[in-house]
């Protein structure tokens, strides 16, 4: 059964940060599902990409930025396809985010994230270089939801006196397309989902 342990330090093998992991196996196994907060706010949780992730869904590879919605969280497996997570279709946008992907190497929203089938983390709070919002333009302070409107791993725009249709999962720090296109930069951590299990 999954369990929200936070550590205080995570075994990151060859790789340079922890944003940048993408491991085949684990060195640790048991650190699978393990939650880090670093000194600057941020935190992440230990996942493993669905092996089905690939360019062939309609969702295609993660990239920086996708939503990462469970597809498993007594594995820890997490996917961005929302038909394949585990209240499929764009209900997983109200019920089963995860976090958001990370880069891996450049800290720029919509480069690479990871492969499918390994292990990497994904990023529950704190100042992200952008979350995919597509045509859902937001400003500064917006709170941004999971789009369940759309079948894309991406946020959107919550308007402030209508009822909800998913946790607010991030504010928005900078308009969308302040720094890439479609992408809003943004401080994860709307709806404290850094203590989903």
């Amino acid at each position: 059964m999954p369990a929200g342990r936070i550590d205080q330090n995570m075994y990151l093998g060859p790789f340079s940060n922890v944003e940048a992991m993408n491991a085949t196996t684990l060195y640790k196994p048991g650190e699978l599902g393990s939650q880090i907060q670093l000194p600057n706010w941020k935190a992440y949780q230990l996942i493993q990409l669905d092996s089905g992730a690939t360019a062939s869904t309609s969702a295609g590879l993660p990239i920086c930025g996708h939503l990462a919605f469970w597809k498993n969280r007594s594995t820890y497996t997490v996917t961005n396809d929302k038909a394949q997570a585990e209240t499929p279709g764009n209900a997983a946008g109200a019920s089963a985010v995860a976090g958001v992907f990370c880069s891996l190497t450049s800290g720029v929203a919509g480069s690479a994230s990871i492969t499918p089938g390994n292990f990497g983390v994904i990023q529950q709070r704190g100042t992200h270089v952008g979350i995919l919002s597509g045509l859902n333009t937001a400003a500064k302070g917006d709170q941004l939801t999971s789009d369940t409107g759309s079948g894309t791993a991406q946020a959107a725009k919550f308007t402030p006196g209508t009822a909800a249709t998913a946790p607010i999962v991030a504010i928005a720090i900078a308009a969308t397309g302040a720094v890439t296109s479609t992408f809003t930069p943004c401080r994860l951590g709307g709806g404290d989902i850094v203590d989903v299990p």
